[in-house]
């Protein structure tokens, strides 16, 4: 029996696979008491497949041939909530003071400064840290010199609005309202009221589909900073600590990790130095 559009309660059986399936996908842990979330994410795409229950769904993603269907499945599961200059005080305090330290413990980053949107959602952090560095840029003369950006996410779906790169007006929050006519084109006609990245920050970030737990990342190494924000608070502490070693080995020394304020690394095994606000950085 059909509630709305959804099959019928799940069972704890079928629920517990479901979780398996996405684990051994994304390590996105749902753990007990999220059956919730499960079936309001995932019910209206079982009505669109004509699926009569959810062992039904279990089945299909157990079958080989629909190995699509795992990327659909993380899509829907996934929680992109980002927007422009989300938790502002990480720009600020790069702009302040913590870029031009970088340069400084890493001497390298001056004429090739790499960094990693590694949970990218549909594109607003990494456009915004673009937008960052190229405020840097131009107010530090020639201190800093070729700077890109690696965006990724696990989401096919959240990637394709990012290369899209177009978003309402009203959803930017820029720090300054001279940065709109600078980095934005404002629409007309049938985009009224959004605005599309020109092209002097697109050409600076590449996209990339990247699940955090693959076996490597298609990156160039040793980056120089990388945002990993609000993230770790959807893995297992065991998954935290993986990540956190290897986001530690691919940073240059001195190199600088962001994480979000939902994020912690209390009683995690990590070897990073707190500068505070949820910015760390690799001992120099």
């Amino acid at each position: 029996m059909r509630i709305g559009s959804a099959p019928a309660t799940i069972s704890t059986t079928t629920y517990e696979q479901l979780c398996g399936l996405i684990f051994e996908h994304s390590r996105i842990h749902l753990g007990p008491g999220r059956e919730g979330l499960l079936t309001s994410r995932l019910g209206l795409h079982l009505h669109q497949l004509g699926l009569e229950s959810w062992e039904d769904y279990r089945d299909l993603l157990r079958d080989e041939k629909n190995s699509d269907e795992h990327d659909v499945l993380i899509d829907l599961i996934s929680t992109n909530h980002t927007r422009f200059f989300r938790e502002p005080i990480h720009f600020q305090r790069l702009a302040d003071g913590l870029l031009s330290q970088l340069l400084l413990d890493c001497p390298q980053a001056r004429g090739d400064l790499r960094c990693w949107s590694a949970a990218a959602s549909t594109g607003e952090e990494a456009y915004s840290l673009a937008i960052t560095l190229s405020e840097y840029a131009l107010s530090h003369g020639g201190t800093l010199g070729h700077w890109s950006i690696d965006a990724s996410d696990i989401s096919r779906k959240a990637l394709r609005r990012a290369e899209r790169a177009i978003y309402p007006l009203n959803s930017l929050h820029l720090p300054r309202p001279e940065l709109l006519a600078r980095y934005f084109q404002k629409g007309s006609g049938p985009y009224e009221g959004q605005a599309k990245v020109k092209a002097n920050i697109l050409e600076r970030v590449r996209l990339n589909k990247i699940n955090l737990f693959q076996k490597t990342y298609p990156l160039q190494q040793p980056l120089h900073i990388i945002f990993c924000r609000n993230v770790l608070i959807y893995f297992s502490v065991d998954c935290q600590n993986q990540l956190l070693k290897r986001l530690h080995s691919i940073l240059a020394p001195g190199g600088l990790l962001v994480i979000g304020h939902s994020d912690s690394l209390v009683h995690l095994d990590h070897d990073f130095i707190s500068l505070g606000g949820s910015i760390y950085k690799r001992r120099p």
